[in-house]
């Protein structure tokens, strides 16, 4: 997650320090309403604005750079953080996203330096641990991960990633029961996480306690249903119990899982050299949509939307997000932003008779299904949506007249 950095009324890490101009104060304000709604090239604006009217402010430097780096533009991102860091050489934050920049451009060995400096600057600085451990795991230095860990889990022994990272690493390092130690303290620290279930099962699984392994492993699914790796191993438990229509059942949806995560995986790497094809940010949107991880679709549609604001099908699919969330009337703009671009936009009218549907507005659902039948004839959904929206509509329309 990337911290929001707030303007101080005085500047740190300045040679002289100066109050902030108003001026600057507005545009940095723009810059994080702009942010916080996802408009990402709207605050880098902002932000310029703001860097423009106060040159010596760390704070605005790091936002900037938060916003560049949230549309992929890397290479602008680590000049802003550099730039952050040289007016203020203890900010933690701004190392930590400087070694995220080298990590998303698979500068592994970059990304350490920073780190260590995260750390230096700030002894508690979660995030930069956990980095730092996924980077030494990375390299196959586990040795070095256990023990970043273990030295982290005396500043917070209540953090669950500590735990389960630290369970991942004693497990690649063959130290089993230490394993299984430390997925049962992460478990006991957060109940909600499927990573340290998984773990566990998959130590039971090894040791071939599959009626154990079974009871973790199909948590871990129901917490997180579209990771791939549980599926596998519990597709093998329910084999080895003698269940092997389930066992194979799990096993197909573990194959169609892992083609998902590779897809993504490949959309992710194709956007560091193009990040300007709204195509494919949306691609991976649809990708993400499925997974039902809609926070994630969402701001892929918003950046397809950001370069091409005449993307009729990422409008409607970011409009059926904030349809499920009943954000009505910011669904409804974007679906008519949708059929503005494109007039002819069979799904834009069914997800806007949708819509007319949840509000109970009957006669106005008829009308946005019947456009999209008329677009569509061949589509049966268009079809069976108008035909119970006329049933809405003639029943509501009955019961008035009885009234």
């Amino acid at each position: 997650m990337i911290r929001v950095a707030c303007l101080v009324l005085l500047l740190s890490g300045c040679q002289q320090q100066e109050p902030p101009s108003a001026a600057g104060r507005t545009y940095f304000q723009q810059g994080l309403e702009h942010a916080q709604g996802g408009r990402f090239h709207a605050a880098i604006a902002a932000y310029e604005q703001a860097a423009a009217q106060m040159p010596a402010a760390p704070q605005v430097h790091y936002n900037l750079a938060n916003a560049y780096f949230l549309t992929d533009a890397l290479d602008q991102a680590e000049a802003a953080y550099q730039r952050a860091i040289a007016l203020k050489p203890d900010y933690a934050d701004a190392y930590y996203q400087l070694s995220a920049v080298y990590i998303r451009q698979k500068k592994y060995a970059a990304a350490a330096a920073p780190l260590h400096k995260a750390l230096a600057s700030d002894p508690r600085h979660v995030s930069a641990y956990n980095a730092l451990g996924l980077l030494h795991i990375r390299q196959g230095a586990y040795q070095e991960a256990a023990a970043l860990y273990e030295r982290a889990l005396q500043i917070d022994s209540t953090h669950y990633a500590f735990w389960y990272h630290l369970g991942r690493v004693e497990a690649k390092r063959g130290e089993r029961e230490a394993a299984k130690t430390a997925f049962v303290q992460a478990i006991r620290t957060d109940t909600t996480q499927a990573g340290a279930y998984a773990g566990l099962g998959a130590l039971y699984v090894e040791e071939r306690r599959y009626e154990e392994a079974e009871v973790l492993l199909r948590r871990a699914v129901a917490l997180r249903p579209f990771w791939a790796r549980p599926h596998y191993d519990l597709g093998q438990v329910y084999t080895r119990l003698g269940e092997r229509e389930k066992g194979r059942e799990v096993l197909e949806r573990f194959a169609r899982l892992e083609e998902e995560e590779k897809m993504i995986k490949s959309l992710e790497f194709t956007l560091l050299r193009e990040a300007a094809d709204a195509r494919r940010h949306y691609d991976l949107g649809v990708l993400y949509g499925q997974r039902h991880q809609f926070a994630k679709a969402a701001a892929r549609y918003r950046r397809a939307l950001a370069l091409d604001s005449t993307f009729a099908a990422a409008y409607v699919n970011l409009g059926n997000i904030y349809l499920r969330e009943e954000r009505f009337a910011a669904a409804q703009s974007l679906f008519a932003q949708a059929l503005a671009a494109d007039s002819t936009h069979a799904n834009a009218y069914n997800s806007l008779g949708n819509l007319h549907l949840l509000r109970r507005d009957f006669a106005a659902a008829v009308a946005a299904f019947a456009s999209a039948v008329r677009l569509a004839p061949d589509d049966q959904g268009f079809g069976e949506n108008l035909a119970i929206a006329r049933s809405l509509a003639a029943s509501d329309g009955a019961g008035a007249g009885s009234r």
